[in-house]
């Protein structure tokens, strides 16, 4: 935007992006990919009070890292404890009607991450291209959800 002006075309519309994580079968100490370590990301999608349910198919097996589809970033490097580790996705589903799971492990990668007792906060961010009576549109959102390890 310069001078305050949008440029033609371009048009924005912002997705209604919620986000509960269940700690499920994670525990401190737990570590792995696989399911008995593994914590539940549940991601609600929303334009206009509409559900959105087109935003990747499911993918991963719950055993290995898998990517999320285009258009979804998950951060969770900013707010990490002392010794703690990042996240591995190991699995995305698409649950229809507009829900979206994600399953997350201590981070793969390094043999010595385990989930810690404490607070994970993580941020998920959507944005997509979509062409909207005739005009292209960006929809974006996001949102921060907390985990806690007891």
């Amino acid at each position: 935007m310069a001078n305050g002006k949008k440029k033609p075309g371009a048009s924005h519309r912002e997705l209604l992006v919620q986000l509960r994580i269940n700690r499920s079968n994670a525990a401190a100490g737990d570590s792995g990919a696989n399911v008995a370590a593994s914590a539940l990301m549940s991601v609600l999608v929303t334009l206009d009070g509409e559900p959105v349910d087109d935003l990747g198919a499911s993918a991963g097996n719950q055993t290995s890292a898998t990517a999320l589809p285009t258009g979804w970033t998950l951060r969770d490097g900013f707010n990490v404890r002392p010794g703690g580790c990042g996240v591995t996705v190991t699995e995305f589903g698409n649950q229809g009607g507009g829900l979206y799971s994600i399953r997350v492990v201590p981070h793969v990668d390094n043999a010595a991450c385990s989930w810690l007792s404490g607070e994970y906060v993580f941020a998920v961010q959507l944005a997509f291209t979509r062409t909207i009576d005739g005009d292209t549109v960006t929809l974006a959102g996001g949102t921060l959800g907390t985990l806690t390890i007891p």
